[in-house]
Parts: C-alpha cells; sequence; structure tokens
C-alpha cells in the first residue's frame, strides 16, 4: 500500500514539475515571440542630411523607435537595389532654399511603385517652426513637393527644427538664405538650432508602437 502512494506521489511530483517546464517554456516562447517577430521584417531609416541635423534627427527617432532598424543616408545606398531590400521605411529629409534632397526625390520618382507601398513614416527637418498660418502653409508646401512623385502621402508625418550655423554653409547656400531671410522673411540672418531630440524619439517611438512592433 505504501508503494502504490509513493508511486502516485512520485506521479504527481512529475506531473507537476512538467506542467512548471510547460509554463516556463510557453512564457519562454511568449517572450521572444515579439524580437522574433520584429527580426523577420526588415525596417530602414533612410534620410537625407546637408549638415548634420537631419542626421542627428534620424539618430534620435531610431533611439525611440527601439533601433530596429537600420539607419541609412540616402548619399551612400544604391538607389536601384534599396526598395528590394527593406520590408518597411521611415524617409526624412532636410529642406533647403532647393528643396528636399535630389537623390531622395530621385529615388521616389524612380521606384515609385516598389517604395510607395513600403513607406509608413516620413519626416523633414527645417527652419520654419510652423507657429502662424504662413509657417504651416510653407511647411504644407514643403510635403507636397517632398512626396510630388508618390500617389499618396505617407500615413505618418512629422516636421523637426535644424539647425543654422552660418559658418559651415557653402558660398551658394549663404547667399541665397541670406537672401531669403531678408527680403522674405524680414528676419536677421544668424545662427540658431531648433533641433529637438525629446519630440523626435517620441515621434520614433510611436512609429513603433503602430508599425514596427
Amino acid at each position: 500500500m505504501k508503494e502504490k502512494t509513493r508511486s502516485r506521489r512520485d506521479f504527481l511530483h512529475l506531473a507537476s514539475k512538467m506542467t512548471s517546464v510547460s509554463i516556463a517554456a510557453f512564457s519562454f516562447g511568449c517572450s521572444i515571440k515579439p524580437s522574433i517577430e520584429k527580426n523577420s521584417t526588415k525596417t530602414a531609416l533612410l534620410y537625407g542630411t546637408r549638415y548634420g541635423a537631419t542626421k542627428d534627427t534620424a539618430q534620435w527617432i531610431a533611439k525611440g523607435a527601439g533601433d530596429n532598424l537600420d539607419i541609412l543616408d540616402i548619399e551612400t545606398v544604391d538607389l536601384n537595389t534599396i526598395a528590394d531590400r527593406y520590408d518597411m521605411f521611415i524617409i526624412g529629409s532636410g529642406v533647403w532654399i532647393d528643396g528636399v534632397h535630389i537623390r531622395m526625390k530621385e529615388l521616389l520618382s524612380a521606384k515609385t511603385n516598389q517604395i510607395e507601398p513600403k513607406i509608413i513614416a516620413a519626416f523633414i527637418v527645417c527652419g520654419t517652426t510652423g507657429k502662424d498660418k504662413a509657417g504651416k502653409k510653407r511647411i504644407e508646401g514643403y510635403f507636397d513637393r517632398f512626396f510630388q512623385p508618390l500617389n499618396n502621402r505617407p500615413p505618418r508625418l512629422a516636421y523637426f527644427g535644424g539647425r543654422m550655423n552660418i559658418s559651415k554653409l557653402s558660398e551658394k547656400d549663404r547667399k541665397l538664405l541670406e537672401n531669403f531671410y531678408r527680403n522674405i522673411l524680414k528676419r536677421e540672418f544668424k545662427d540658431w538650432d531648433r533641433t529637438d531630440p525629446k519630440a523626435a524619439k517620441s515621434f520614433g517611438a510611436k512609429i513603433s508602437q503602430t508599425a514596427i512592433s
């Protein structure tokens, strides 16, 4: 009788142990599932910059998104193959007197059908604050020109402040911007920095919550 009781006790103990192991394994599987799902989707944050503010903003966005993406400079990628290498894209460009980065426009024009369905978000970095109607209208114009090759705008958009360091401007940009500030904006032409790491990280986090994760 004792032998039967011991056997029954051993069986229950083993069954309990196996159940615990099964639960632990299931929990572990659940815990790694997001990582597997994330790693199975390749996302690129593709940016175009001239003086570095857009590069910094792209890196802050990536931190907000959890760094689960490749950060790529439009000047270093192969425009013929980039659309096929990734499942999703976040695209961004600085805005200058001559508009957004020329290679970004070339990519959107040449690979519209391949890349447009994959663009989950886009951003611009500019000197306009958007605090008044004129500024908001100007920003809308930037977006219009940015996405002119596409059939529709990307689903998530944001604009961020850039920076101006006059000593680092090319001679051409300095002359164009000086004329723009004095004759169009009626403002003093001077250095400024409106980059916003917090806002960029927040944008990245929102993208990650709704699209990447």
